[in-house]
């Protein structure tokens, strides 16, 4: 006779998940989005104006989770300068979106006349929450901000070439 002993045994094992990751601040929460060229005024005898600073309404944009305080916003080695009066400005996730007005400035027409429309034109610097400083590329844009940053940059530069190639499409 042949015997046969079973057994029933239970194994507790239990996994450990990995550590929890500390939140960290996306790098590219805030945005920079222009999205109208605001007329100049013309002159009441009908002469074009001067070209004069061009001014863009935009918006900063917080896509994370921190607190902002946007500090400055420069357009290093394209050629413009942009001045944003209302800066600094604070963005939160109760308050993600804040209009401001831009003026840009071409400084260095040899330097704007390379400018392409597929460039982010801008830099802004901004402080978390938690104190550190964050930079990135900005500003977000449609084809119609990038026709006027074209015709603006031509008309101080004075280049009739580029002016003409541009009516022409």
């Amino acid at each position: 006779m042949l015997g046969v002993a079973a057994g029933v045994g239970a194994v507790v094992w239990r996994q450990t998940g990995p550590e929890p990751v500390p939140f960290r601040a996306d790098e590219h929460a805030v945005e920079l989005v222009l999205f109208q060229e605001v007329p100049a005024w013309s002159h009441p005898s009908g002469r074009e104006p001067r070209a004069g600073p061009l001014h863009v309404d935009s918006a900063l944009l917080l896509s994370g989770l921190v607190t902002s305080k946007i500090v400055a916003i420069t357009a290093s080695g394209s050629g413009l300068d942009v001045r944003v009066p209302a800066l600094p400005v604070t963005v939160s996730p109760t308050g993600r979106l804040h209009e401001v007005a831009l003026k840009v400035i071409v400084r260095d027409c040899k330097a704007a006349m390379r400018w392409i429309p597929g460039d982010r034109p801008f830099v802004i610097t901004w402080r978390d929450e938690y104190g550190r400083v964050h930079m990135d590329r900005a500003g977000d844009f449609g084809l119609s901000i990038a026709d006027s940053f074209t015709r603006y940059i031509n008309a101080v530069c004075d280049n009739p070439t580029r002016q003409t190639r541009d009516s022409e499409r």
